[in-house]
């Protein structure tokens, strides 16, 4: 069972994150080991996978990142960084060049806010990029798509995610920097 059958949604990306906590809720009840302590060894141990489970899915699900890599990984893609076009691996490695600069102190404040200020615009740009690819999966999903359709789309998630994970590495270096 995948953590979208566990909540009964469809392999879509567009969640309800109010409806998801919901039924994580209710199913957590439903499933809590407490309910069945005298129950029978294989109750308990059913009980207790499943609330591992609903753990594993509610966390993987709620977090959008997570949960379009789940998708990706259900649907036999991996994003990596191998594909990532040659002209913005240079512009990451100039503002990693930035970066060290900010780690040996010798950066101004103007320069730790100007880097700062061009990470997040590239963070905002990636995460648009994502909410446009991830509604799309569901348009063509949801519409009954060919599968070459599909999988085109996966393909542009998978390369979004990948070209996006180098920009959410900057970020985290950043705050632990400055």
């Amino acid at each position: 069972m995948d953590y979208f059958e566990v909540f009964s949604l469809p392999r879509l990306l567009t969640i309800d994150l109010a409806a998801l906590e919901k039924k994580f809720h209710e199913l957590s009840r439903q499933y809590h080991p407490d309910y069945f302590s005298t129950g029978s060894a294989d109750e308990k141990q059913r009980a207790l996978r499943m609330t591992a489970l609903l753990n594993d899915a509610y966390r993987t699900l709620r977090h959008t990142v997570r949960r379009i890599e789940y998708l990706l990984h259900l649907e036999g893609f991996k994003p990596d960084g191998s594909k990532v076009p040659q002209s913005f691996l240079m512009e990451i490695f100039e503002i990693n060049e930035q970066m060290e600069e900010v780690k040996s102190g010798g950066a101004s404040k103007e320069q730790v806010a100007a880097l700062r200020n061009e990470i997040q615009e590239r963070a905002a740009g990636f995460e648009s990029q994502i909410q446009s690819a991830s509604a799309e999966w569901d348009r063509l999903l949801s519409s009954g798509a060919a599968p070459e359709q599909l999988k085109a789309q996966l393909t542009k998630l998978t390369e979004t995610l990948s070209e996006s994970s180098y920009i959410r590495n900057l970020e985290q270096d950043l705050e632990e920097t400055a």
